[in-house]
């Protein structure tokens, strides 16, 4: 049955003239939104080969509904439910079905919209420029495979996970088509390794698979060449070199590929990132970086910096006790150049500036420090050092003073005895080294030492001289009298009475104590008590031992 026949029933057919009267206003007033019938759903997605259902129904009283399709038709009926079933759609070009029904005498109807579709067999990314170069424009191409319906197909680019364009398309066929997308890209180098990435997506609508099917290609990572960089923060244009010194410069430049560095003056060419550079470096230098993208250079101006370091305001050597100043003179201080400067006296740190140049060209500049050297400074190192630029220059100084003479040594008053001379010593500290002399009445002797005897004069001087000055020592001589035999003699004598005395009194003690006296009083011959020897016989005498009582009486 075709969409707009109208049918009272199977036995009351009616004239073709009536019926085609009838059919106009069904077909005016049948297919709005005035028809008694709700289809549901209302539209319907299907994938190729899937099945569908749809019910139609209605409240009304009718003579008959049905569904008319090109497949799963529904024939004439008196239900108020009826279901159009697919069970598999292969019909690329399907005519959309609707829903008729015969009430009040006449016919309306609602149509199903059908969308069949097809997800792409493959999705591909490619470029014809695996290596690009930076600044340069390339083409990247997205090829979908076997999709259908163009007209609802959306392709998604993405450069990483960010979204960076979307294309859709016209194409009215239903039937399966090769889709073919491009993407234009201007790579830099910060490009290198990204990864590109195309995304078919089809936008069904309301009706269709939520969320809509998405079918993405393999990433695709670009290679970007690009010319070198050179570092200027490592590189500046113009390198400051002091004098004797040597400075090495360092070129540093990113590339892809990795650059080659060379360096060259203008007439010899040194491959390298370091170069060093010394007075006798060329005033211009260029330093290129080159790879397959291209090539870069820095000019590089070499400025010979002059450092000096003296002492003002004196010959050769100073003088203790002066002022002078010592002088450090650098030339061609760099613009914006800052620089400290530190003194040392041996490894004391004694003075410490800084100084910007705030000029715009280079400028000359003079460190001074003030000193007093004293003799102990004599020898004394001084040095001076120019930070950033690591330099370090010293001056030794050479400090003459008058002389000193040692008085420990050499005392103010020398006794003298009559017949005993004395050695006088006179010694003096002092640079250059003194000449020592001796001035007394009889004139000047020439010597550190002097001989003082009886007949020196009361008062010597010893005079110490160099070129820085002269100092006296004035001594004064005391003649004494040699009292020393007398008093010996004196001595010996008072010995020489004294063991007189003692002899004298030993000898009476001895004769008291050890001889002994005896009594012969009331003796009489006793044996064995004592025998006393007469002319040569013995003769038998009893003694008595007298007391020491008894011997006082």
């Amino acid at each position: 049955m075709q969409k707009g026949s109208f049918f009272l029933g199977k036995s009351s057919p009616i004239s073709h003239i009536g019926l085609l009267g009838i059919c106009f206003l069904s077909l005016a007033a049948g297919t709005g939104a005035e028809c008694p019938v709700q289809i549901s759903p209302q539209s319907v997605v299907v994938k190729y080969f899937d099945s569908f259902k749809v019910n139609c129904s209605t409240s009304v009283t009718h003579q008959g509904m049905g569904w008319e399709s090109t497949k799963g038709a529904v024939p004439l009926s008196k239900d108020s439910l009826i279901i159009l079933s697919v069970s598999q759609l292969i019909d690329w070009e399907i005519q959309p079905p609707f829903c008729y029904i015969n009430y009040d005498e006449k016919q309306c109807s609602v149509d199903l919209p059908v969308t069949v579709y097809k997800t792409p067999d493959s999705v591909s990314i490619s470029t014809v420029n695996p290596i690009m170069i930076e600044g340069n424009q390339y083409e990247l191409q997205c090829d979908v495979h076997n999709v259908a319906p163009a007209q609802n197909l959306t392709v998604n680019w993405y450069k990483g996970e960010t979204l960076v364009n979307q294309t859709s398309f016209t194409d009215i066929t239903k039937s399966p088509v090769n889709i073919t997308s491009k993407l234009l890209i201007h790579p830099d180098r910060t490009d290198d390794g990204a990864q590109y990435r195309c995304e078919a997506e089809l936008n069904l609508g309301e009706a269709g698979p939520q969320p809509p099917p998405k079918n993405t290609s393999e990433p695709l990572s670009i290679t970007v060449y690009f010319q070198p960089t050179i570092n200027e923060d490592i590189l500046p244009s113009i390198v400051y070199v002091v004098r004797g010194y040597s400075e090495m410069v360092v070129c540093k430049a990113e590339g892809k590929p990795k650059p080659t560095i060379s360096w060259s003056d203008g007439t010899n060419t040194v491959n390298g990132e370091t170069f060093t550079i010394t007075e006798s470096t060329a005033e211009n230098l260029t330093c290129t970086a080159t790879n397959a993208a291209g090539s870069s250079s820095r000019s590089v101006k070499v400025v010979i910096q002059d450092f000096s370091i003296s002492a003002v305001n004196y010959i050769e050597p100073m003088i203790e006790g002066n002022q002078y100043d010592l002088h450090c003179d650098v030339y061609n201080v760099a613009p914006a150049q800052s620089l400290t400067v530190n003194w040392y006296k041996g490894e004391t740190l004694v003075d410490q500036t800084n100084f910007t140049n705030t000029i715009e060209s280079p400028v000359n500049k003079t460190f001074k420090l003030m000193i007093h050297p004293k003799r102990y400074d004599d020898g004394v190192q001084y040095k001076f050092e120019l930070k950033p630029l690591e330099i370090l220059k010293s001056v030794n100084i050479t400090v003459n003073f008058k002389p000193v003479i040692n008085e420990t040594i050499l005392p103010s008053v020398v006794p003298v005895f009559r017949g005993y001379p004395v050695n006088l010593s006179c010694i003096a500290d002092g640079k250059p080294k003194p000449i020592i002399s001796w001035k007394h009445n009889n004139g000047i002797i020439y010597r550190e030492y002097l001989t003082v005897t009886e007949s020196t004069p009361e008062k010597v001087v010893c005079i110490a001289n160099n070129s820085i000055g002269v100092v006296l020592r004035e001594v004064k001589v005391i003649l004494k009298e040699d009292y020393l035999p007398l008093i010996a003699g004196l001595i010996a004598i008072t010995v020489a009475f004294i063991s007189v005395i003692f002899i004298f009194i030993y000898s009476i003690y001895y004769k008291t104590a050890k001889m002994g006296r005896y009594s012969l009083k009331d003796a009489k011959p006793s044996a064995q008590n004592g025998n006393i020897a007469q002319n040569g016989k013995d003769n038998s005498i009893p003694m008595k031992k007298l007391s020491q009582s008894n011997i006082l009486a």
